[in-house]
C-alpha cells in the first residue's frame, strides 16, 4: 500500500513538473513571437550603411514630419467624431444612434469637416420623427452616399490630373518636332539660334525706327525753317 501511495505521489509531482516546464514554455513562444512582432523598430532602411550622417538625419526628419502628419490628420479626425457625438446627444439623439454616427464616419474614413454635416443630418431626421432601425438604416445610407461622393470627387480629381499631364506631354512633343524641323517658336521652347534672330531683328527694328524718327525730325525742322524764310521774305 506504501508502495503504491509513493508511485502515485511520484507521478502527480513528475506531471506537476511537466506541466510548469510547458507553461514556461508557451510563456517564452509568446514573447518570442512579440519580440520577432517589434524587431520592425530596430530595422534600417535599405542603403542605410553607405549613407553619410546629412543624408541619415534627412530621412529620420522625414520619418518624424511623415508621423506628425499622420497623428495630426488622425486626431483632427477623432476630435471631429467626438465632437458629433456630443452635439448629436445634447440635441436629442439617442445615445446609441450618436455613438453610431461617430463611428460610422470613422469607420468609412470621412474627413474632419464631414463629421458636422453629417451630424445635422441625423439630428435633422430625429427631429423629422424617424426612430430605431429607420434612424439607423439612414445613417447607414447617408455615410456610404458621403463615401460615394468623396470617391467621385477624387476620381475626378485623379482624371483632371491625368488629362493634364497628357496634355502637357503632347504640348512638349509638339515642341520637340518643331524644334527639330527648324521652325522658330515662342517662349522657352526657342532654340538658342532663333533666339539670337529674334534679338537682331528687334535690334535692327530699333535702329530703324530711331533713324525714321531722325530724319522725320530732320524734315519738320527744314519745314519750319523754310516757312520762317518764306515769311521774312514777304
Amino acid at each position: 500500500m506504501k508502495k503504491v501511495l509513493l508511485s502515485i505521489l511520484i507521478a502527480l509531482v513528475l506531471l506537476w513538473n511537466c506541466g510548469t516546464v510547458f507553461a514556461e514554455g508557451i510563456g517564452k513562444g509568446k514573447q518570442g513571437k512579440q519580440a520577432n512582432k517589434e524587431n520592425w523598430k530596430t530595422e534600417l532602411p535599405p542603403g542605410w550603411k553607405k549613407w553619410d550622417n546629412t543624408k541619415r538625419q534627412q530621412w529620420e526628419q522625414g520619418l518624424n514630419r511623415a508621423r506628425d502628419a499622420v497623428r495630426k490628420r488622425t486626431e483632427a479626425r477623432l476630435n471631429a467624431a467626438l465632437r458629433t457625438l456630443e452635439m448629436t446627444a445634447r440635441k436629442g439623439v439617442p445615445l446609441d444612434h450618436a455613438e453610431q454616427t461617430a463611428n460610422a464616419g470613422l469607420d468609412n474614413g470621412l474627413g474632419p469637416f464631414d463629421f458636422e454635416p453629417f451630424g445635422k443630418f441625423v439630428t435633422e431626421r430625429v427631429k423629422a420623427g424617424v426612430k430605431g432601425e429607420y434612424l439607423a438604416k439612414e445613417i447607414h445610407e447617408e455615410v456610404s452616399r458621403r463615401q460615394q461622393e468623396h470617391q467621385r470627387l477624387r476620381q475626378q480629381m485623379k482624371q483632371g490630373i491625368k488629362q493634364r499631364q497628357e496634355s502637357r506631354k503632347l504640348l512638349r512633343e509638339n515642341m520637340k518636332e518643331k524644334k527639330e524641323s527648324g521652325k522658330p517658336q515662342k517662349g522657352k521652347a526657342l532654340g538658342k539660334r532663333f533666339k539670337e534672330q529674334e534679338k537682331d531683328s528687334t535690334r535692327r527694328n530699333r535702329t530703324d525706327s530711331r533713324e525714321g524718327k531722325d530724319k522725320s525730325r530732320t524734315r519738320e525742322t527744314n519745314v519750319r525753317k523754310g516757312g520762317a524764310g518764306g515769311k521774312s521774305r514777304r
